[in-house]
């Protein structure tokens, strides 16, 4: 019998997260191990109560969540894994309790973003930040609070015995988030993708060198941002057909002795939208040199 492995995830039981991580580790027996906050999460990893992690770090309305591949690059983690998880924002109540007597919603703030189309064309809702989706539930079933809805997962309102106001009140009824698999050793392994973090490109000539290598080596940047804990840093995302790609633009970096620490190597994973409907992904300063490639 297999081991069970611990695996550190954002919030708890009904989470997003933790769905992500019974897909991220379908043939594996896993135990979660719930966690407050993502520095929490990347604790609970380093000091080895966890053998993995499971860490949002894109959604396809909000754009990338920035600072945690800030912890990612902090902590000396490495990303294996990757996998695209829809997202079922619903709104949900206590049992007997419509919208109209609904006056305050809760949950993640990244959630209450995705939402906020919703919560805008019912301007007597205001909203309050929690640390968790899936917890909300859990507070508003426990507290028998009433007059307020949460934003959650349709698995947490069946788990908490809460009532669905309205299915999928996102933005976008396509409101997918990516998910990583974080480990504390690097794994050898079949790479199409790469996730790194270099200078920032606003030099000509580092930014030409990129352009260049994703030309050359028929690579598609998916990502480039500035790190806002590190503004002299950006996370730069590359994919491509094969590994051989990857490599030889590893190879190009390293000759023309551009500094960068590598995050991920690892295979892609399907993308379910295009990359022009993924929210924040390119900086302004890379946009219009590509459309010209």
């Amino acid at each position: 019998m297999n081991r069970t492995l611990k695996i550190a995830i954002q919030g708890g039981p009904a989470s997003f997260h933790e769905t992500a991580a019974e897909q991220l580790f379908p043939a594996e027996n896993i135990h979660t191990l719930s966690c407050a906050s993502f520095p929490e999460l990347c604790q609970t990893l380093e000091s080895g109560q966890a053998d993995f992690a499971v860490m949002a770090v894109q959604n396809s309305l909000a754009g990338p969540l920035l600072p945690n591949y800030s912890l990612v690059a902090q902590h000396g983690f490495s990303i294996l894994a990757e996998r695209w998880l829809l997202l079922d924002q619903t709104l949900m109540a206590l049992p007997g309790q419509r919208l109209a007597d609904i006056e305050q919603v809760w949950s993640h703030p990244i959630a209450l973003l995705q939402c906020s189309e919703f919560i805008h064309t019912h301007p007597r809702l205001s909203t309050k930040e929690t640390s968790d989706t899936a917890d909300t539930a859990r507070l508003l079933r426990e507290g028998s609070i009433t007059g307020v809805a949460a934003i959650a997962s349709r698995k947490a309102a069946q788990l908490y015995g809460l009532e669905v106001l309205e299915a999928n009140v996102a933005n976008d009824t396509e409101n997918y988030t990516r998910f990583v698999v974080l480990s504390r050793q690097a794994k050898a392994q079949e790479a199409n993708k790469l996730t790194c973090v270099l200078p920032s490109p606003t030099e000509k000539e580092l930014t030409d060198i990129l352009l260049k290598e994703l030309e050359e080596l028929n690579l598609e940047l998916t990502m480039l941002q500035t790190l806002p804990a590190h503004p002299s840093d950006w996370v730069l995302e590359v994919e491509a057909d094969d590994a051989a790609a990857i490599s030889n633009l590893r190879t190009a970096l390293i000759v023309a002795d551009v500094p960068h620490q590598v995050l991920g190597l690892y295979a892609k994973a399907v993308t379910p939208l295009p990359q022009d409907r993924l929210a924040g992904c390119l900086s302004a300063i890379v946009q219009p040199q590509i459309e010209l490639v």
